[in-house]
């Protein structure tokens, strides 16, 4: 697996999203995510994101990767507004979580990011966290977070990258490279849908000699190819899944030629 850096901390460029898919309550499921933390650590795709908007998940990653925390590398957010709220909220995601050191602290979609940014500000002077990033999924926020980034504040940004939504490409991801800012790329699968609704399946023979087998890792190794990217952290509620997601990371650099076809074909597939 391959490292980046994300704001001065080095990450596997496939790591692991959890919005929805960890948040479970069953037993039966608490298991499976077990097993899809345990999957994380054996392939390396040990980069795990959060938030307390995602209901339980915050809870389910603490309690799946007990005994785990030395090998995995914990993302989450803030996601309230006032000071004491975002204080409380913070404290709360680190007991959650089990967690002394999060990676990766950000202010979810940006709400009220100018008090939270202070109080990470100081997290991270503390050491409590190492990486202070914004996140949006639309691109109408995409100016503001640029505004941000240009402070230098921040180490990251969280934002939508795959082969139907390429708005970051124009001027942040340009900005990010330029400030040595790094990007996690949410919705690299285009939250499934470039894998669901595809009405033919796109043949991958031309892409097996990178050692890619299936399209959806086709579409993650297309977004990591970007040297830009520092992770991209697709969800899954499979265990299997980290397993194929993680080859994905393991398919080197793919020319333009390469990923103009992944990107043609998937579209014409839809």
């Amino acid at each position: 697996m391959e490292y980046r850096s994300l704001g001065g901390a080095r990450v596997p460029i496939i790591g692991m999203g959890t919005f929805r898919s960890f948040d479970v309550s069953s037993e039966t499921d608490i298991e499976s995510r077990r097993k899809i933390i345990a999957n994380c650590v054996e392939t390396g795709a040990t980069f795990i994101d959060s938030s307390p908007m995602y209901g339980r998940s915050e809870q389910v990653v603490g309690r799946t990767a007990m005994g785990q925390q030395a090998n995995l590398q914990f993302a989450t957010k803030v996601w309230t507004r006032g000071r004491r709220q975002g204080e409380a909220q913070i404290e709360q995601s680190f007991e959650l979580m089990k967690a002394d050191h999060i990676d990766v602290f950000q202010i979810h979609n940006l709400l009220d990011w100018q008090t939270h940014l202070e109080t990470l500000e100081r997290l991270k002077d503390e050491g409590r966290i190492s990486v202070i990033g914004i996140t949006h999924y639309t691109t109408s926020a995409l100016p503001e977070m640029m505004r941000i980034m240009r402070s230098r504040r921040i180490g990251s940004v969280q934002v939508p990258y795959n082969v139907g939504d390429l708005a970051s490409t124009e001027e942040m991801l340009p900005l990010a490279e330029e400030l040595g800012i790094g990007v996690i790329v949410m919705e690299p699968l285009g939250q499934g849908r470039f894998l669901r609704q595809l009405r033919r399946q796109p043949s991958v023979e031309p892409l097996k000699e990178f050692g890619l087998n299936t399209w959806a890792q086709a579409l993650l190794a297309w977004v990591v190819s970007d040297r830009r990217v520092s992770v991209a952290i697709p969800a899954t509620s499979r265990p299997e899944r980290i397993i194929e997601n993680a080859q994905a990371g393991d398919a080197g650099h793919l020319t333009q030629d390469v990923r103009d076809y992944i990107r043609e074909e998937t579209m014409r597939c839809l």
